[in-house]
């Protein structure tokens, strides 16, 4: 029997006697038209000529030979869909003796019959209703269609590589058959590229991203600043990564990866001065430059030197990664025995635990019991220091549920719960390390400025070291290890940092202690002579556009500035810088929420020299992160599986990867 339960099509039944009928064809419920209500319906319909079916009081009725009309037969059917359906006729008899031809649609699938109306969408739909292997096999037929043309074909290329690039895709995924289906499913007309052509295409973009960096950087004509960094990959491969960073004419922070560079031993200061100014020369940006970041490697610092003696710019300057300053002074503490004897042990309790399904089931127990959200103790990573303080601060927050895996019979996890005096040593360890971990927070941010905070940040630890403290105080000894490696690195800090921090509205004058006013002012107003010397002319074009940005963000006092100085005489503009000093020095500092580049791209009509001197310095980076940052991205291109990338082929997937992101390329 035919399974009648599509709600699309209704089937003779072998049951019914009366036959329902239509006068119009509808698409959703079908029914085979048998003509007026005399007309018997047969209780089986069959191909075998002269055969009599039904009971006897229907035995006049004769169903004849089942074929198709010379009509039917000499039509062209052109749908695919008419190999699973034939168009058929049948001869009925009504009760009076008179003959009638019936015409209908039978399906040689399932051997049931449709009216002839129907269209061969509706049999379609029944193919795939009914007969779905059958559906599957015509909807292949259906898609076999013609590739884009080429230009369509590169124009999709594009956008399949930019996912390539920042999706770290391996290029062998094209090679995967299941991947080529999906592709296939969703569109046939895409016609994905080999690997080898995927390779050559991502290289061919790299260079012509390069022409567009370059007219980039040529959009703002403030200075830029640097990060760098040196690093071995895990095919042995000395990398070195140069990041840009700058303030544009809308006052927004810039950022990305300038290059990446596989260079060849010996990685000395030469070799990275000369790369380094290498890819400025070719992004002509070498005369903007106006300092670079890094760690305080011996060689990352005199190359900065060499840079700067290269350049003979009394603007540019080395600054040393605040971030890398910080870890070293913690180090310090951290390995002292009786520090490293507690952090040890409980390195050595938390670890157990993580790397145990059993015990971590029970601590998330012990949680529920006292139904209370549950916190996983937290790892640390030998390599960063700001980790021991996470899984020590983790470690203290939920010490009342590890105490409880302390008591069972695993004996590496009794035997190495920190002991009541080991705890008070690691809260104390806590307190001491708490400025240092919310510093290493804030200067790390690689999205806005973060110089002006710096030297401020550095005071407050300066001094929280130097606070009083009790002669019992148990961690005598660190801090007075922490205070030597601080000092050695505070004043050089806090001399190059001196001009750039003077720059954050918030902390013009809290960042630098107790010094003077005309200590403080001293540095600026020499710097300040330079930018007036310096010849600044502008266009026809920047005239106007300024004087319509003046026009439009004047506030009420900063109009009665610019008129006053309309009444100046010439010979009062030096009087007038130092106003313009003495003003910004002296006025009422913002509240911490706000960011430096919204407070000067309000104010920069009001103290127009000290902006274009602030647009340049806050570009300054305070620390290397943005190079550690390229790294860890890096060490996902290059893995296990893929350490025999070209170094060519790194570089770009790594700086297309950035241009992407940042939207300078499309």
């Amino acid at each position: 029997m035919v399974d009648t339960s599509d709600s699309s099509f209704s089937y003779i039944d072998d049951s019914e006697q009366d036959s329902s009928f239509c006068d119009t064809f509808v698409e959703d419920e079908v029914f085979v038209n048998f003509g007026n209500d005399n007309t018997e319906i047969l209780n089986e319909i069959s191909e075998i000529s002269g055969v009599v079916i039904g009971n006897e009081a229907a035995a006049d009725t004769r169903v004849a030979e089942v074929v198709a009309s010379d009509e039917i037969a000499n039509s062209k059917t052109v749908s695919d869909i008419w190999k699973f359906f034939t168009r058929k006729e049948k001869i009925t008899k009504d009760q009076s003796g008179n003959e009638r031809l019936e015409q209908f649609i039978f399906c040689n699938i399932g051997n049931c019959h449709l009216s002839s109306n129907n269209s061969t969408s509706t049999l379609e739909r029944h193919l795939k209703s009914k007969h779905h292997n059958e559906y599957i096999e015509l909807y292949e037929k259906k898609t076999t269609i013609e590739p884009w043309s080429t230009d369509m074909q590169k124009a999709k290329h594009e956008f399949f590589i930019n996912w390539i690039i920042v999706d770290q895709q391996s290029f062998n995924i094209v090679d995967n058959l299941s991947f080529q289906k999906f592709i296939t499913c969703i569109q046939p007309r895409y016609k994905l590229p080999t690997r080898h052509t995927l390779k050559e295409m991502i290289m061919s973009k790299f260079e012509k991203a390069r022409t567009e960096v370059l007219n980039y950087l040529q959009l703002s004509t403030s200075k830029v600043s640097l990060t760098a960094d040196m690093w071995t990959s895990i095919s042995s491969l000395g990398i070195l990564a140069i990041t840009v960073h700058y303030i544009n004419d809308s006052w927004q922070f810039e950022h990305f990866v300038l290059d990446i560079l596989y260079i060849p031993s010996p990685h000395d200061s030469a070799t990275i001065k000369d790369a380094v100014l290498k890819i400025t020369d070719d992004l002509n940006i070498t005369n903007r430059l106006i300092g670079i970041t890094t760690d305080n490697e011996n060689k990352m610092i005199a190359a900065g030197r060499k840079i700067k003696e290269n350049l003979e710019s009394t603007n540019f300057r080395h600054y040393r990664c605040a971030a890398h300053i910080l870890n070293l002074v913690v180090k310090a503490a951290l390995e002292i025995n009786s520090i490293l004897t507690c952090i040890k042990k409980l390195r050595i309790f938390i670890s157990t635990v993580r790397n145990s399904p059993k015990q971590m089931d029970k601590l998330k127990e012990y949680f529920k019991i006292e139904q209370v959200p549950f916190k996983v103790p937290l790892p640390d990573i030998s390599t960063r220091w700001n980790y021991t303080f996470f899984m020590i601060e983790r470690a203290i927050e939920i010490k009342p549920f590890l105490a409880h895996l302390s008591t069972n019979n695993l004996q590496i996890l009794a035997n190495n719960w920190p002991t009541s005096s080991e705890w008070l040593i690691l809260n104390d360890l806590l307190d001491l390390l708490a400025p240092f971990a919310l510093a290493t927070k804030v200067i790390s941010a690689a999205s806005y400025p973060t110089v002006g905070e710096v030297k401020w940040l550095f005071l407050g630890i300066k001094n929280h070291l130097e606070r009083p403290r009790d002669n019992n105080y148990p961690l005598r000894s660190h801090v007075n290890e922490m205070k030597l490696v601080f000092n050695n690195y505070f004043e050089q800090l806090n001399h190059s940092l001196h001009i750039p921090s003077f720059f954050d509205p918030r902390y013009k004058k809290s960042a630098y202690g107790r010094m003077t006013q005309e200590n403080i002012l001293r540095p600026i107003q020499v710097a300040m002579d330079d930018y007036k010397n310096s010849d600044t002319t502008p266009t026809e074009g920047n005239i106007v556009q300024d004087l319509q940005y003046r026009v439009n963000n004047l506030t009420t006092s900063e109009t009665r500035n610019y008129f006053q100085s309309l009444f100046m005489p010439n010979d009062q503009n030096q009087r007038f810088i130092t106003n313009e000093l003495d003003m910004y020095f002296n006025s009422n500092p913002p509240s911490l929420e706000i960011m430096p580049l919204e407070w000067w791209k309000i104010h920069s009509s009001e103290y127009p020299i000290l902006a274009r001197m602030a647009k340049d310095y806050l570009t300054v980076m305070s620390t290397s992160v943005p190079c550690e940052q390229l790294f860890s991205v890096a060490g996902k291109q290059i893995t296990q599986t893929r350490n025999r990338l070209h170094p060519d082929t790194t570089r770009a997937c790594l700086c297309l990867k950035s241009w992407l992101e940042q939207e300078i390329i499309k």
